[in-house]
């Protein structure tokens, strides 16, 4: 059978290519069936029904599937959805969205076939069914709709082999997603640039993320978190090295420093059969000097530090995350110790934080900065259908506006949080990603530009012309 799959990227961004596609492509192709790829990174988003149109006719699929995120929905429903109803073609969703709000997504009539969590062996057996005319109704994990209406499968046991999938499949991406991605930044003087996973299932429990959920929906379905024998991690990079000239990996497991036995081991293997140099992301309380002295041996130079907020009490009572500032900051002596560059990651504007919690982000930014911190990342809280805090949000009447009318976390939140609208959660968080760039002595100028508008809109338009003139420097 022929599979069109979609890739609805309306940020547009050159961020790598999507895993979950990479391996659901790798499985279909090994299961004897076709794929090709609708990448919108690059097509423009308001010609969808036609680009739809055009390769749907020169491809026949006799399958088309859609992976989506929540921020893609409205997207989706509204422009893709219309160019598939009546084509004849079976529609199968899954991803991030349909696998939180499977009922909302279902409501549309055009989708015929909905995957919850993991789908690979779900997506290959639907195409099987499809194309021999079988019972789509038993596939675990799978929701069909029939003339009766939908019947909804139960999920799918987890699968604890992840070595037996097959190799991630590169070949249905434009490969500008390699040359281009926003990684370059960190990367220095590479050519190709790649995402890979080294495990499954984060162990933590953030609300404002899809885990609660994932962990309740497989509670008895198998260990949830799973890792990737080394020997595989190693086979999958060596594959792209000599194939698509990689020479740099991107591994975007939710947290890469759990456990030392595992760490040693990759690091002994990937000095000798890779030498290659890679980035990763994990949590203050697992940096530990001997972990980061082995990676950095081994060729991290990137580090990704999960840290969200800046007030350890907000930490602890809301956000399931109780290290302590000094933890933090060991963390990133120790990481810059061993020069190493390193990226925060902080998020403000959450459920039940305080101006006072958001100056305390600020404060800690501020100190990571003058201790090394080399970039960070500030974004405002956006909760997804899914997350505990949307459902805090929805209860607390935190919700100000419809998600289609905030459209990204960089400039926009859905939220207005008591004492704090989402007019100011907008400018605050313009103002905190940029003075927390400077110097403490520059805070009575941020405190003038939050309180008065002429002197916000000032600043705005300085921060324009200095942004062409620096791109890099400022976040």
């Amino acid at each position: 059978m022929r599979v069109l799959l979609i890739y609805p990227n309306i940020e547009q961004n050159a961020a790598l290519p999507q895993v979950g596609l990479s391996q659901l492509s790798a499985c279909l192709k090994a299961a004897g069936h076709e794929v090709d790829l609708i990448d919108f990174t690059y097509l423009d988003l308001e010609k969808a029904a036609d680009i739809i149109t055009a390769r749907r006719a020169m491809f026949q699929p006799g399958l088309a599937g859609i992976s989506i995120r929540s921020f893609e929905w409205d997207f989706v429903r509204t422009a893709v959805l219309p160019a598939l109803d009546g084509s004849g073609v079976p529609l199968v969703v899954g991803g991030p969205h349909p696998t939180a709000v499977p009922d909302e997504v279902m409501a549309e009539p055009s989708i015929d076939f909905l995957v919850r969590g993991e789908g690979e062996e779900a997506l290959v057996e639907l195409a099987e069914a499809l194309e021999t005319g079988g019972e789509t109704t038993a596939i675990g994990g799978v929701w069909s709709r029939t003339p009766a209406g939908i019947s909804k499968s139960d999920v799918r046991m987890l699968n604890q082999d992840l070595d037996a999938l097959p190799l991630p499949d590169w070949d249905i991406w434009d490969r500008r997603h390699f040359i281009d991605s926003h990684s370059r930044i960190f990367a220095g003087d590479v050519r190709r640039i790649g995402a890979l996973e080294t495990s499954r299932g984060c162990p933590y429990a953030c609300p404002y993320c899809i885990s609660p959920t994932l962990h309740q929906l497989y509670k008895g379905k198998g260990k949830y978190h799973r890792e990737k024998s080394v020997g595989r991690i190693i086979a999958e990079v060596l594959d792209k090295k000599e194939r698509f000239g990689l020479d740099y990996v991107n591994f975007i497991d939710e947290t890469f420093l759990l456990r030392d036995s595992r760490i040693q081991e990759f690091c002994d293997r990937w000095t000798r059969e890779v030498n290659l140099p890679f980035r990763f992301t994990t949590r203050p309380e697992t940096v530990t000097e001997e972990r980061i002295r082995m990676v950095a041996a081994a060729g991290a130079n990137v580090i990704g530090l999960g840290i969200e907020s800046g007030d350890p009490a907000y930490r602890r009572e809301h956000l399931n995350r109780n290290y302590s500032q000094e933890q933090v900051r060991d963390a990133v002596d120790i990481i810059k110790r061993y020069n190493v560059k390193l990226f925060g990651f902080f998020v403000m504007g959450m459920p039940f934080e305080t101006r006072d919690s958001i100056g305390k982000t600020l404060d800690l930014i501020q100190e990571l900065r003058e201790l090394g911190l080399d970039h960070y990342m500030l974004t405002l809280c956006y909760p997804f259908k899914g997350t505990p805090f949307y459902d805090v949000a929805l209860r607390e009447g935190m919700m100000a506006v419809a998600q289609t009318e905030a459209p990204n976390c960089w400039e926009d939140t859905p939220l207005s949080l008591p004492g704090l609208p989402r007019e100011q959660l907008v400018r605050l968080r313009g103002l905190v990603s940029y003075f927390g760039h400077k110097n403490r002595r520059w805070r009575p100028l941020m405190d003038i530009c939050e309180r008065s508008t002429p002197a916000y809109y000032a600043w705005k338009a300085y921060r324009k012309m200095e942004r062409k003139a620096r791109p890099s420097d400022i976040l």
